[in-house]
């Protein structure tokens, strides 16, 4: 299924002006490696979306009106790539619950099942690349060249026993031929798309803490020297 849950991601980042007195830069590790301890909490979504599962007579439409994410921590390591692009990999933590709605036709007979379902806290990680531009008003605009279409969400509900029973119970039938084991795996997997390429964001002064603003800007000036020396070659 496909919930439009909003999974924050650190690639959606702000900017903080930075004190006149310089700041070392925090012991991260690589200087392509950051923490945003600021997008570390709650992200909700009202926006519903509606998929059909259909095995036999049997169709299930999903949607969720209301979710929230819990980010429970990230980590983007960064790499320059060629012509001004960065290799990215997103490591991220979260948790969180939402409201899933199933309407269920069975050869023209319906029923609706509505529960909350949780998602169970998971982890995971993402390659992609970006570009990076400084921009007006002291943000940044990160444009992604290559990202995964959607990732694999885990998710927890009654709601899904429910359907899938009703599945067991229709297989019995003459002529039935339902896969439950596969609706019981649809029902439990939901499927977050992801930003397209070339769509860019513009990052707003605020979720950068100052540190994490000079540790992006000395990256990106190591990143630009590098890539100066690599045309000259």
């Amino acid at each position: 299924m496909r919930l439009s849950f909003a999974l924050a991601l650190p690639l959606l980042l702000g900017a903080t002006l930075a004190p006149a007195r310089p700041i070392a830069p925090p012991a991260q590790g690589p200087p392509g490696l950051f923490r945003f301890a600021r997008l570390n909490h709650g992200y909700s979504e009202t926006a519903a979306e509606a998929v059909p599962i259909t095995q036999g007579p049997l169709t299930v439409r999903l949607s969720s009106p209301r979710n929230q994410l819990i980010l429970k921590s990230n980590q983007l390591l960064l790499q320059p790539g060629l012509d001004g692009s960065h290799n990215a990999e997103l490591r991220v933590q979260f948790l969180g619950k939402g409201w899933l709605v199933a309407d269920v036709d069975l050869s023209g007979v319906r029923q609706r099942f509505e529960e909350e379902v949780l998602v169970p806290p998971q982890e995971k990680v993402l390659a992609g690349r970006v570009r990076i531009a400084r921009a007006l008003g002291g943000g940044y605009l990160i444009t992604p060249e290559r990202l995964p279409a959607q990732i694999a969400v885990q998710i927890r509900s009654r709601l899904a026993n429910d359907v899938v029973n009703l599945c067991d119970r229709l297989s019995i039938l003459p002529l039935t031929s339902l896969d439950c084991e596969g609706l019981d795996r649809s029902l439990s997997t939901a499927y977050v798309p992801l930003p397209p390429a070339g769509d860019p964001f513009y990052l707003a002064p605020g979720d950068l803490t100052a540190a994490d603003r000079q540790r992006l800007e000395l990256y990106l000036e190591a990143a630009a020297r590098q890539g100066a020396r690599g045309a000259r070659r």
